[in-house]
């Protein structure tokens, strides 16, 4: 299966350090007895009690019948919305209700007496605010209406000037007109339990200026669908005909204009009358001046990083007539054989549903620009790392601050998201229409850019027990993709389009702890989802919360960024949620406390890695600190207990002297030969150690030491991280573990 990084690009970052009522059960099924207290005497048979309701929630006016059983019993009496005695089991009809009532039935034997309860809620009608983006336009311009209902079950969208805005909507959501060729209104009725409730706008259309006239039209693409079965791929035969939304729209003809299409992608743009024009759609989405802003761009890496664009033919515009433009996908029933022109536009469209939920937490979002490199010769096979010729290894994001990361022909590696593109006759791996790989990698780019992230990336899977920053990293992208596609099933497709692979983050992977990526991604999916509550997922937050904690305490966390900064922040937070989200952890066998995760007692079976952090303090060496590979199926140095790691609290400002020496680790054991260190501070590394003959970490150390001397600290917080490199080297072979012994000296 493809991994989802280049290890040559992330080993290189690595090494740079860069980067439901009370009693009543819910909403159906029997009620629950409540005990009243007095207790049936010893050797006694006591009452049993049952009470239920036709419905839990009605409108105001509405009855209910209730039905109650009972064993044991002599006696029946109600209380609360209903009085009197009752038989012991039967069925009443309620009188009309306009408020919430809770009906008891208290039942009485020879073994005491014992009560049952439910609750009926009275439900209002539902509220609808739905407003247009613009109420007045020109003749077939399109416009975005817009809508939240609260109490409804259903929508049903309706106009009266024939347009597209008809049928079943979702009670929160927006939608395009469609060309608007004269004043129409739009409708839109919700119903729920309390009612039904409409609300309509009316937009206007008036003629274009003199001498102009109205191009217009609708620009989609094919976008090719998973088959329904998994592990059966993509399904071409059926491509669903996709809106490009706020794509960049260009017309020339002795003149230039651009506007963008809106979410049911159709553009217009008023040009010059009996004048021929030509219409091309940008593969980019951009949006400048006052926030939000973004910049979004598909480029050919294995073509001079060209801009894809989509070319329609010349004329004159026609009158009330749309040009449409349309990218198909290229499918010619058993193969590629035609160029893939869908492909930018589907990549455009993951990205565009995973910045519209970043506005929903964050309406005034300045993006940063990100280009995402795509080309059919983007492949996996790999001899020598060049984007330029296609050889990208696989899907992944790439960033280095200081411009300072060269490929294996010599060239920069430009920043952005890389994408797989090469069919190879059947037998490659293209990732075009895989919009959950899309979204991870755009994940990614989140957390560089809104976020923080300490994860050294490389090799990695669902069942590997990771380095902790790494299962945060790679858990928090596979969940961003299932959030922004509102889809807890990841599929990636691979033999040309014809398998696919993934994962459920409903489900549980069975490797569970704060080591693995498919724990930390069904823990922040369990605490997004708006599903019906599972057995183990009572929390349901959405992604506004998740975004704070990401654009804040996940940045200044003292501790390196995991399950536990993050954790610790959500729960301090939304304090109301945290024995929930203490629940879902706990399902995942983590119980670490705080930021620094202490106490943890999981340490994938191996007691050593239990203690996520090792107090050190000046004067205080710390002893036995061994770095192992026994967690890793290939040396990437990215997995649990490749690196280990010290809590270090400075009191004052001055000058420390860190030192890490190999030592004896036991029977049959080498001596660690190269240990190396490096201290962190809140996502930066500050320093990084030398070994006796003053050269950087990787280099062998002769002498088994290595130094940082001298270096300035203000007080605060670090994190020391140690490791002897032959673990993590990818080209040795180490099986036993290395140990080293850790002192600081200085002021504290």
């Amino acid at each position: 299966m493809p991994q989802e990084f280049s290890r040559l690009v992330r080993l290189f970052i690595a090494f740079t350090g860069l980067a439901a009522l009370a009693a009543c059960g819910g909403g159906g099924g029997g009620s629950l007895g409540s005990d009243d207290g007095n207790n049936p005497p010893p050797g006694s048979s006591g009452p049993t009690v049952t009470l239920d309701a036709s419905s839990r929630s009605i409108a105001t006016g509405q009855t209910v019948t209730l039905t109650w059983s009972s064993t044991n019993a002599t006696s029946c009496t109600a209380s609360g919305g209903w009085t009197g005695a009752k038989a012991t089991s039967g069925s009443e009809v309620t009188a009309a209700l306009s408020a919430n009532t809770n009906f008891t039935l208290t039942c009485t034997g020879d073994g005491g007496s014992r009560s049952a309860s439910v609750s009926v809620v009275i439900v209002p009608a539902p509220t609808v605010t739905f407003s247009a983006a613009q109420s007045a336009l020109i003749a077939n311009y399109s416009t975005t209406l817009s809508w939240n209902a609260a109490n409804a079950t259903s929508c049903t969208a309706s106009n009266d000037g024939g347009g597209t805005f008809t049928g079943d909507r979702p009670a929160v959501g927006a939608d395009a007109t469609g060309p608007v060729s004269a004043t129409t209104t739009y409708t839109l009725t919700c119903t729920g339990v309390g009612g039904t409730t409409s609300q309509s706008v009316t937009v206007t259309a008036s003629a274009p200026p003199a001498g102009q006239v109205v191009l217009f039209g609708r620009v989609t693409f094919d976008r090719l669908p998973f088959s329904s079965v998994l592990e059966q791929g993509l399904n071409a035969s059926q491509p669903v005909i996709s809106p490009a939304r706020e794509v960049v729209v260009q017309v020339t003809g002795g003149f230039s204009a651009s506007t963008v299409t809106d979410a049911g992608g159709y553009y217009a743009v008023t040009v010059p009358a009996a004048t021929s024009v030509q219409v091309a759609v940008r593969a980019q989405m951009q949006k400048s001046g006052t926030a939000p802003t973004w910049n979004f761009r598909v480029l050919n890496n294995a073509n001079s990083d060209a801009l894809y664009v989509l070319q329609g033919s010349s004329g004159v515009p026609v009158e009330n007539t749309p040009r449409n433009l349309h990218a198909p996908s290229g499918w010619g029933g058993t193969s590629y054989t035609a160029p893939r022109a869908a492909a930018p536009f589907a990549i455009l469209d993951t990205v565009y549903n995973s910045k519209q939920m970043i506005l929903g937490a964050s309406p005034n979002a300045q993006f940063a620009d990100l280009n995402l490199y795509w080309s059919t010769s983007n492949r996996t096979t790999i001899n020598n790392f060049c984007p330029d010729n296609g050889d990208i290894g696989t899907s992944f994001y790439f960033r280095d601050p200081s411009g300072n990361t060269f490929d294996d022909c010599g060239q920069p590696l430009p920043e952005g998201i890389y994408i797989l593109g090469d069919y190879a006759g059947g037998s490659g791996d293209t990732d075009e229409f895989d919009a959950h790989v899309i979204a991870h990698e755009f994940g990614h780019y989140f957390e560089d850019r809104f976020s923080r992230s300490d994860s050294l990336g490389g090799e990695h899977g669902s069942g590997d027990q990771l380095d902790m920053r790494v299962a945060f990293g790679e858990g928090w992208g596979n969940a961003f993709g299932a959030m922004s596609l509102r889809d807890p099933q990841y599929r990636d497709s691979f033999n040309g389009i014809s398998d696919d692979f993934g994962f459920n983050l409903e489900a549980d992977s069975g490797n569970d702890g704060w080591f693995s990526e498919a724990s930390v991604g069904e823990i922040l999916w369990d605490i997004f989802d708006d599903s019906p509550a599972e057995s183990r997922d009572d929390v349901a937050l959405g992604f506004g919360p998740i975004f704070e904690v990401m654009t804040d305490e996940q940045v200044s966390t003292e501790a390196l960024t995991s399950i536990f900064s993050f954790a610790s922040a959500l729960r301090s937070a939304n304090g109301s949620a945290s024995g929930e989200i203490a629940s879902l952890l706990d399902d995942e066998n983590i119980n670490g406390d705080g930021a620094f995760g202490a106490g943890e007692t999981n340490g994938g079976g191996d007691t050593r890695f239990t203690e996520i952090y090792t107090s050190i303090a000046v004067g205080a060496p710390v002893t036995g600190l061994c770095s192992t590979s026994n967690a890793s199926g290939n040396v990437d140095g990215n997995k649990l207990g490749n690196r280990r790691f010290l809590r270090f609290t400075k009191n004052t400002t001055g000058l420390v002297t860190i030192v890490a020496n190999g030592v004896a680790s036991g029977a049959g054991t080498q001596a660690a030969v190269d240990p190396d260190i490096l201290v962190h501070s809140r996502g930066q590394v500050l320093s990084f150690g030398t070994n006796g003959n003053g050269e950087p970490i990787g280099q062998s150390s002769a002498n088994g030491q290595e130094t940082i001397s001298q270096v300035q600290l203000p007080a605060g917080t670090y994190v020391i991280e140690v490791y002897a490199y032959e673990v993590i080297d990818p080209n040795q072979s180490v099986a036993t573990p290395r140990c080293m012994s850790v002192s600081i000296s200085g002021t504290n």
